[in-house]
């Protein structure tokens, strides 16, 4: 990130080098363009996410299921100790 101009609202903010066609469906490209973290939201919002290479969901259940395992361990773990003791 650095700071700029957003290419999309053209406010200044910092702004973020972005794909402007999705490397997943496109391959490797070098045309790219600087966007704040907003217009970055929006882009991904409209583009939907069956384009993206790491669609947000995807990503936010991978980190939700490592948060419950990790929960429902600590509930058995405490369960454990109070049945042992």
């Amino acid at each position: 990130m650095k700071y700029g101009i957003c290419e999309k609202c053209r406010k200044e903010s910092w702004v973020e080098s972005h794909h402007i066609l999705p490397k997943s469906t496109f391959g490797e490209n070098d045309e790219k363009i600087d966007l704040c973290p907003n217009c970055h939201t929006d882009y991904h919002q409209k583009l939907g996410s069956e384009n993206l290479k790491n669609p947000d969901m995807v990503f936010h259940f991978y980190f939700f299921d490592r948060w419950l395992y990790g929960l429902l361990s600590i509930i058995l773990l405490i369960l454990a100790l109070y049945f042992v003791s």
